[in-house]
């Protein structure tokens, strides 16, 4: 007697919930394991047994998954067999995340404008925690978030600088200017260059898509616009993740040079 026999393969696995968000990798899970919010993490046959280990000591519910249930989940992403389940993106409060900035001086920010890619914010905000900014803006519309692809490319940063979403651009680039922070617009057009820029002091710089650059009523909302100098000419202009790089890393040269 012959019957029916069960399909073998990944069992459907429901979405999350709307307010839990995807993080995978192995670094990031990592770095997330740290600062905390995991709320389940689920793992193929590949996940490293050190990592399932520390999860499971900080009491979280470890669950043994399908490697194309993650390739599902992640959409195809390099999820390196290791897929957690995280609470809601926490995004800090803008007035406190400045004032933040302000205390532990000279305030180092980046406000991000029409940067769309997941994959340039995580990029920026790596580059932001490794120079030492204090956290990152980004506006509620026409923005990337922190998403799980973002979470990867920032290699796990997102998981340690706050990033504060705000209605207006250019109303909390007007209030980090009223606090004593200059606003510096990159612009491939400005006539200053970056490395002519005083730097020592509290300041912000505004990063605008390497497609549509800044809003012209962002860079007017800034106390100056300036051009990360080329060599060449011909590919257009510097990505918007390697421009927040060199923008930073400029300040953090001309703060150690003192």
């Amino acid at each position: 007697m012959t019957g029916r026999r069960r399909p073998v393969g990944p069992p459907v696995r429901r979405p999350p919930a709307e307010d839990v968000h995807l993080v995978f990798g192995i670094h990031p899970v990592e770095e997330l394991l740290e600062s905390g919010g995991i709320q389940q993490l689920l793992v193929s046959s590949s996940a490293p047994p050190r990592l399932v280990g520390a999860a499971r000591a900080k009491g979280i519910r470890v669950e043994s998954a399908f490697a194309a249930e993650l390739d599902q989940m992640t959409g195809q992403g390099v999820h390196q067999g290791v897929v957690a389940l995280v609470d809601g993106y926490g995004f800090a409060d803008f007035d406190e995340l400045l004032a933040g900035a302000l205390d532990q001086g000279p305030a180092l920010l980046v406000f991000l404008d029409r940067v769309t890619d997941p994959h340039n914010l995580g990029a920026v905000a790596r580059s932001a925690y490794l120079l030492g900014a204090h956290g990152l803006v980004i506006p509620q519309r026409e923005s990337a978030h922190p998403t799980a692809g973002a979470m990867k490319a920032s290699a796990g940063a997102l998981a340690h600088l706050p990033v504060a979403r705000v209605h207006n651009l250019k109303v909390a680039i007007a209030a980090a200017r009223e606090a004593g922070v200059t606003v510096i617009g990159a612009a491939g057009e400005a006539d200053d260059d970056l490395p002519g820029c005083d730097l020592r002091g509290p300041v912000a710089f505004v990063i605008g898509s390497e497609q549509l650059g800044l809003r012209p009523t962002v860079a007017q909302a800034c106390d100056q616009v300036a051009r990360i100098p080329m060599c060449a000419a011909g590919v257009g202009s510097y990505n918007a993740s390697v421009a927040a790089a060199i923008c930073l890393y400029e300040t953090l040269r001309q703060r150690q040079a003192e």
